[in-house]
């Protein structure tokens, strides 16, 4: 049979847009579709870490240039984490990143995401089509039928394989898992945008507070280039559904009360209305993300970090990833799951490896939370707590680690 595309990417947010430009870069003919029209609003702390640039410097050399002639992105120097007591530790990015990757950036998720999509729309062997929403699909010996509603019309089309970047509601994910994802797996974040929030330093850093009203979950505000700033929060959805939680009343009550917000946010004004959203977080080690011709990417692969939250990362990585594995298996002709469970192998590595540390210290210091105290007090005077937490962040430290007392004195 004909086939329409070699491979169609479902989704063009970060983790679509990364596996269409990585499929430009091999020459594979491709179509990526989203049922929104670019620019559009994503809630999101709109962070952008080092491993963003790194992952998409390989297909737009110039995007450091360009973040900063646009004027979109800000330029971040410090973390400023506080503890339970209302003490801080500031961790400053040169201290554990080399000077060509110290770079990390505040963007709005409606800026970067059309960014991306307009790259990626730009490549020859990229078809892009917007307001299409997946309708269903049939695995066939062959390939993969799906039929589609283009502009409100019915296309079916004819692929080799799938790259799913759908989200945590992907219909694709349904082929792998047979449950939805568990309230433990899911986070629950709101997030709004304020002008006039007084800042502290420079105003060139991340804010993250671990305050008892959000725990196990962490309050944030984020400077952003317009000199506006992100505020949200983020709790696991077990969480809020046992406490019975009303988001956007526990952050509307927390900037106007607590002592260490009040005063920031008395002449600020939300200029929106708080926007909240589901954030699949990867609490297993080694994720199952693949199947016959079929790869899941990003939030359908539930691939954020369980800690940070952060999902951009993440998702380019697997976007980059899924690109190459479908590259190696159209070069090949093996679609099986075989073929592309190295696929998982690679996330694994590259990702979620670093996953399980972090959850055991999170839960180790949730446990008794006077230890985020003790490590707020720490980090300012012990240059080894400062590296281990450094490591920590850009995943340098597993549990393989751990059992070895020759990388504890490394």
């Amino acid at each position: 049979m004909q086939h329409d595309y070699d491979v169609v990417v479902c989704g063009a947010g970060p983790a679509g847009a990364a596996a269409s430009l990585f499929l430009s870069q091999k020459g594979i003919r491709h179509l990526v579709f989203d049922q929104a029209v670019f620019p559009r609003t994503k809630v999101c702390g709109d962070g952008i870490t080092p491993v963003c640039t790194t992952i998409l410097e390989q297909v737009i050399p110039d995007i450091k240039k360009e973040f900063t002639e646009r004027g979109k992105a800000k330029r971040i120097s410090s973390f400023r984490v506080y503890g339970l007591n209302h003490k801080y530790a500031e961790l400053q990015t040169s201290d554990f990143l080399p000077e060509d990757k110290n770079l990390l950036f505040t963007i709005s998720r409606y800026e970067l995401d059309d960014y991306l999509v307009k790259k990626a729309a730009g490549k020859q062997e990229a078809t892009l089509w917007e307001n299409t929403k997946l309708v269903g699909y049939t695995m066939e010996a062959d390939g993969v039928q799906m039929n589609l509603q283009k502009d409100g019309n019915p296309v079916s089309i004819h692929c080799k394989m799938v790259i799913a970047a759908d989200g945590d509601r992907s219909i694709f994910r349904k082929k792998i898992y047979s449950n939805a994802i568990d309230r433990k797996q899911m986070v629950g974040a709101i997030r709004a945008y304020y002008k006039n929030v007084t800042p502290v330093s420079n105003n060139d850093l991340y804010e993250i507070f671990a305050l008892e009203e959000v725990m196990p979950g962490y309050f944030w505000i984020f400077p952003m280039a317009d000199g506006t700033h992100n505020v949200g929060l983020g709790i696991t959805s077990d969480v809020i559904q046992a406490k019975k939680l009303n988001l956007r009343k526990l952050q509307e009550e927390l900037i106007t009360k607590h002592p260490l917000l009040k005063d920031r946010f008395a002449g600020a004004e939300r200029l929106k209305p708080i926007e909240g959203s589901g954030l699949p977080i990867m609490i297993e080690p080694e994720p199952k993300l693949s199947t016959d011709r079929i790869l899941l990417t990003g939030d359908a692969g539930s691939l954020a970090d369980p800690i940070s939250g952060e999902g951009i990362g993440p998702s380019l990585i697997s976007g980059k990833y899924a690109a190459y594995t479908a590259a190696d298996a159209i070069a090949a002709n093996d679609f099986s799951a075989g073929f592309l469970k190295k696929y998982d192998e690679i996330i694994h590595h590259k990702v979620t490896r670093a996953y399980e540390v972090r959850i055991k210290l999170f839960d180790w210091f949730v446990k008794y939370p006077w230890r985020i105290n003790g490590l707020v007090w720490a980090a300012p005077k012990l240059s080894w707590v400062r590296s281990f937490l450094s490591n920590t962040i850009n995943g340098k430290i597993t549990m393989a680690n751990f059992k070895k007392p020759g990388a504890w004195f490394k």
